[in-house]
């Protein structure tokens, strides 16, 4: 839902405070408010209306807004789920129980376009990263079996390729690559 978009929930929710402040100041100016049966029944049926439509509306709104939101967090996980690893990517994965280590400390590559992809099968979220001779690149956090990748203009050199999680790095998700 949009923030600040009106909605059944505050129309019917704005009338019936209008209608319980309008019932309470006749009532407060005339003792004989509603005067007949069929004035104290109108009375009853409109308030319980306005009641249950404002209760209904708001459940109903509620719902709709935990649908959108599960639609934009399943968008959002496919956009990083299943990411093709391009060809000649150098591959990497995390330790599947969630240590804090890749399978390799070690890769080397060719001066130009390289690519890194890494797989992880772990629950705990990770990433792929690179710095050194002015690169500092970042790939998606990702978990569960989905694929982090960074690419970058290298020359030849020594990169540190990295997990950007907050003490990942510093806990031992880090190596070094080596570029002729």
């Amino acid at each position: 839902m949009v923030v600040g978009a009106l909605n059944a929930f505050h129309f019917l929710g704005a009338a019936l405070a209008l209608w319980a402040l309008t019932v309470s100041a006749i009532g407060v100016r005339s003792e004989s408010f509603p005067r007949t049966g069929r004035q104290t029944l109108l009375v009853g049926a409109i308030s319980v209306l306005l009641t249950v439509g404002a209760i209904s509306s708001a459940i109903i709104e509620g719902a709709l807004e935990e649908d959108e939101e599960s639609s934009a967090e399943a968008a959002g996980a496919s956009e990083e789920q299943g990411s093709p690893v391009p060809a000649g990517a150098l591959r990497l994965a995390a330790d599947p129980d969630g240590k804090l280590q890749f399978d390799k400390t070690q890769l080397d590559a060719v001066a130009g376009g390289v690519t890194i992809a890494m797989r992880n099968d772990s629950a705990i979220g990770h990433d792929i990263s690179l710095e050194g001779g002015g690169v500092d690149e970042r790939g998606k956090v990702v978990k569960g079996g989905d694929t982090s990748t960074v690419t970058a203009d290298l020359k030849p050199g020594r990169y540190t390729f990295y997990c950007s999680v907050s003490g990942h790095e510093a806990g031992g998700m880090k190596g070094t690559l080596t570029v002729k």
